[in-house]
C-alpha cells in the first residue's frame, strides 16, 4: 500500500447525489447497529469537499461484506469530539486499486488527512469497531485481488495525530465481527487456510495494537464456501453459519461459536455432519431470529433411484450450541416448476412422493392414503377443474381432490413467495 497527496480534481454529479444519500453516523465505540444520519449541513459540506477531492474517472465502492450498502463512513474514532469521514473509492481507468480517502471535520469544512491506495482491487469488508474495548474505534478492511480468488487480506487501522496508522494485518477468506461469547467485547472470527491442504476457522482478540489467537478448529478443506451468515441459534448463542460446496453437487454446512471461551463446531456436537446431495442454503426459514440449518432425506419408495432423480423432502433445523435440534419445516420443492409444499408437523417423516406426467401427489407412508395433490398446465392449454392452488403469468397449479383437513390447501406455496 502507498499513501499519497492529490491535488483537486472535478468529481461527477451523480457522485454528489450518491454521497448525500451514502453517510451514516456511527453512535459509539461500541454501536454495531445503524445509527441516526449526520445533519443536513454535514451532508452537504462532505459532498461539496468530495466532489472537489474525488478523480472525475472514479467510482465509489460499496464492500461486498456488508449489511448495510454504503461508501461513506462517519465517526469520532479517536473521542476528540469531531467527525472523521472515510470514502472508499476507485478508479476506473487502468489503476483500478481501492483507496481509502480520511477527512477530518473542521469547524466550517473537511480537511483531508490522507488518500491510501492499496494494492488490492476488490473492496471486502470496512467498518468501525472498538476491537480492544478502550473506548475508541479502530477501522477495519477487508481488501482481495478479484472476485475469483477467494483470499483476502484484513488490515486494522487506529487514528492517531498523523492520521491513519496500520496496526496489524492477516489473510483470511471469512470474517466476522461481534461480541460471539456475550462478554461485552468483541470477538473476531475469521476463517483463513489453503483448500484441498488445510482450512481452519480462528478466534482472535485485539490486544495492544496485535492481533491474538485465542483458539481454533479445523473445517473443511475441501469445501467451496458459498454462502455465510452469522445469526443466532436457537438458545441465543451467536454463530457463524458456513455453506460450503463440495464434489460435483453436495453442500456441507458447518457452525462455528464460542463455548466456555473455545472456538467450537456445532455441528459435530449433533448426531452427524449436515451433508447434503445438492446445495441448500442456511437461513431463517421462519422470520424468528433464528438460523435454521436445510437438510434432506429420502423418501419412503425412492431409496434405489439415482441422486438426481430422487424428489427430495428439504427440512429445516435448528441448533443449541450443545447440538440440540429443533425441527422447525419439512417442505416438499420443486424448483423446476418454481413451488414448494409445506409437510404440517404431524406428517413430519410420514410422506412419500408420487409423480405423475404433470403433476405430484404426496401420500401416507404409513396406509398410501392420498393427502396433496398438484397439476399443473400452461394457462392456454389448461381448463383446470377443481380447486386452483395458484396462477403465474404462464402456468395455472391446480387439484382435483378434496381438502384434507390436516393438510390444507393452503400449504403450496410458489418459490417468489420467498423473496
Amino acid at each position: 500500500m502507498r499513501k499519497k497527496s492529490k491535488s483537486t480534481l472535478m468529481f461527477g454529479f451523480v457522485m454528489s447525489s450518491m454521497l448525500l444519500s451514502g453517510c451514516q453516523l456511527v453512535e459509539s465505540p461500541n454501536a454495531l447497529i445503524e445509527a441516526p444520519q449526520p445533519e443536513k449541513k454535514q451532508k452537504i459540506q462532505l459532498s461539496e469537499k468530495a466532489f472537489e477531492l474525488l478523480p472525475s474517472n472514479s467510482e465509489l465502492l460499496v464492500p461486498e461484506n456488508a449489511n448495510k450498502k454504503q461508501s461513506i463512513y462517519i465517526a469520532d474514532v479517536n473521542g476528540d469530539g469531531n467527525q472523521e469521514a472515510f470514502l472508499l473509492y476507485r478508479g476506473l481507468g487502468e489503476k483500478r486499486e481501492v483507496h481509502l480517502l480520511s477527512l477530518q471535520e473542521t469547524e466550517n469544512d473537511w480537511k483531508e488527512i490522507s488518500d491510501i491506495e492499496f494494492d488490492y482491487f476488490k473492496l471486502d469488508y470496512f467498518n468501525f469497531h472498538d476491537l480492544d474495548n478502550d473506548g475508541l474505534l479502530e477501522i477495519v478492511i477487508g481488501l482481495g485481488m478479484s472476485d475469483f480468488e477467494s483470499e483476502n487480506e484484513l488490515i486494522i487501522y487506529q487514528w492517531d495525530a498523523e492520521g491513519l496508522t496500520q496496526l496489524a494485518n492477516k489473510g483470511y477468506e471469512i470474517i466476522d465481527i461481534a461480541d460471539y461469547d456475550r462478554d461485552k467485547n468483541l470477538d473476531i472470527l475469521l476463517v483463513h487456510g489453503k483448500r484441498r491442504e488445510f482450512m481452519e476457522a480462528e478466534h482472535l482478540r485485539f490486544r495492544n495494537g496485535q492481533l491474538e489467537v485465542s483458539s481454533s478448529v479445523n473445517i473443511d478443506e475441501y469445501a467451496f464456501h458459498e454462502n455465510v451468515l452469522s445469526g443466532k441459534l436457537h438458545d441465543g448463542s451467536l454463530a457463524l453459519f458456513i455453506d460450503g460446496g463440495v464434489g460435483a453437487h453436495s453442500m456441507v454446512t458447518e457452525i462455528i461459536a464460542i463455548d466456555g471461551g473455545k472456538l467450537i463446531k456445532v455441528d459435530e456436537r449433533t448426531t452427524g455432519m449436515f451433508i447434503k446431495d445438492y446445495p441448500l442454503y442456511s437461513k431463517d426459514i421462519n422470520n424468528d431470529g433464528v438460523i435454521e440449518v436445510g437438510q434432506m432425506y429420502i423418501p419412503k419408495g425412492w431409496e434405489e433411484e439415482a441422486s438426481a432423480n430422487i424428489p427430495y423432502i428439504e427440512y429445516y433445523s435448528s441448533y443449541s450450541i450443545n447440538g440440540e435440534e429443533k425441527k422447525i419445516e419439512e417442505r416438499f420443492t420443486n424448483r423446476e416448476h418454481k413451488f414448494y409444499i409445506t409437510i404440517p408437523e404431524e406428517w413430519y417423516g410420514k410422506v412419500t412422493v408420487k409423480e405423475l406426467e404433470n403433476g405430484i401427489q404426496l401420500i401416507s407412508v404409513s396406509d398410501d392414503e392420498l393427502l396433496f395433490d398438484v397439476k399443473w398446465g400452461k394457462r392456454e392449454s389448461v381448463e383446470p377443474s377443481g380447486h386452483v392452488l395458484k396462477e403465474t403469468q404462464n402456468t395455472i397449479f391446480y387439484t382435483e381432490m378434496k381438502e384434507n383437513d390436516s393438510f390444507p390447501f393452503k400449504q403450496f406455496h410458489l418459490l417468489e413467495d420467498e423473496f
